[in-house]
């Protein structure tokens, strides 16, 4: 299917006046005041040369020379317009970037030196020095602190609509698993008890190429393990409390299980009728403790990774009352999974193998 068909088969337009009812907007229409923020004059539309601009190291940001040559060459498509102050004659009459200065350094770059779209903050006359700058900052910290970046969900989304192959795997691992994220996946799918959805993308990036399965495994594990029946009339309760560390945890358990000894550099050792006795405790025994017990004081570097320990710690403390093999943290630790509370040096970090990276 070509882009183009892909869009219209996909594409919902929806009208802003119909996006404002939403109920998801109540609040916002309640707190937000009607007209216009009074003194704040709208800003004056107009073209400027790259060659004309300054910029104050006061309050803007520095020149990322890293960012430019990501663009290569200078792109009118990209070009942002541009926000310029535009200070009084009796302060010099300087022309200064609020705001689009990388637009601006492109431009001067390309050494075609365009004329480009600019919207013009204009002060009073006879307006001090400190007064222009006071107006330049506190516009800059409002165009730059206060508006909504995309965030990795809206790359991913807009990814899916581009036919990006990795956006499309996390999209159809959602839907495989009966999720949905930020309209993302199944659309009547169990919503991920997360904000941002970092941790549900790295698991998708770390297992979703070549161990999908054990997603969706985990996530039904997780169903299975926690959901509840009414004791009124016995029907099940599914679980609601989908969390997205505790997927990319019980994902790489999963993988653990059946790949320990395959691991590139980690410890050859399978774990054979343990790894059956540790999945007899998953059925019978896991879910009598409460999810929180396993992702409680995990946030940080590698939850993933201490889900996993905490988990083991519980079933280690149940199979030395039952008489049963237990599974040595220094093994997980050996095999990549790294354990948290163990003090390493940078080259003992570096040789530890890459989990799931060095399953072979």
């Amino acid at each position: 299917m070509s882009n183009s068909a892909h869009f219209r088969k996909q594409e919902i337009l929806r009208a802003l006046s119909e996006i404002a009812g939403d109920k998801s907007f109540t609040k916002a229409k309640e707190s937000f005041k009607k007209g216009f923020a009074p003194n704040k004059e709208k800003l004056v539309s107009n073209t400027r040369k790259p060659s004309e601009l300054k910029v104050s190291k006061s309050y803007q940001r520095a020149i990322s020379s890293t960012a430019i040559k990501k663009y290569r060459q200078f792109n009118w498509q990209l070009a942002t317009v541009i926000v310029v102050s535009v200070r009084p004659l009796a302060l010099g009459g300087e022309i200064v970037v609020v705001d689009g200065q990388h637009t601006a350094m492109m431009g001067l770059l390309s050494e075609e030196d365009p004329s480009l779209d600019t919207l013009e903050l204009l002060h009073d006359p006879d307006a001090t020095l400190n007064e222009v700058q006071e107006a330049e900052a506190e516009l800059f910290k409002k165009l730059n602190t206060d508006r909504k970046n995309p965030s990795k969900l809206d790359i991913i989304r807009n990814d899916i609509f581009l036919n990006d192959p990795d956006a499309l795997r996390f999209e159809s691992i959602l839907k495989s698993c009966n999720l949905v994220i930020d309209g993302i996946g199944a659309e009547e799918g169990d919503e991920v008890t997360t904000q941002t959805g970092s941790r549900l993308i790295k698991t998708i990036q770390q297992y979703g190429e070549d161990y999908s399965s054990y997603i969706i495994k985990a996530v039904d594990t997780m169903r299975e393990l926690w959901g509840v029946k009414d004791e009124e009339n016995g029907e099940e309760i599914p679980l609601k409390d989908l969390r997205d560390d505790m997927i990319h945890g019980m994902t790489t358990l999963l993988v653990f299980l059946d790949f320990a000894g395959r691991v590139k550099r980690g410890s050859c050792q399978k774990l054979n009728g343990t790894g059956v006795e540790f999945k007899k405790w998953m059925k019978t025994e896991m879910g009598k403790v409460s999810m929180r017990k396993y992702h409680h004081n995990t946030a940080g570097g590698n939850t993933h990774f201490k889900i996993v320990h905490q988990i083991i710690k519980e079933y280690n403390y149940w199979a030395e009352q039952n008489g049963k093999t237990k599974i040595s943290s220094q093994r997980l630790h050996d095999n990549g999974i790294i354990n948290p509370v163990k003090m390493m040096t940078k080259e003992e970090a570096r040789s530890l193998p890459k989990f799931p990276k060095d399953i072979q």
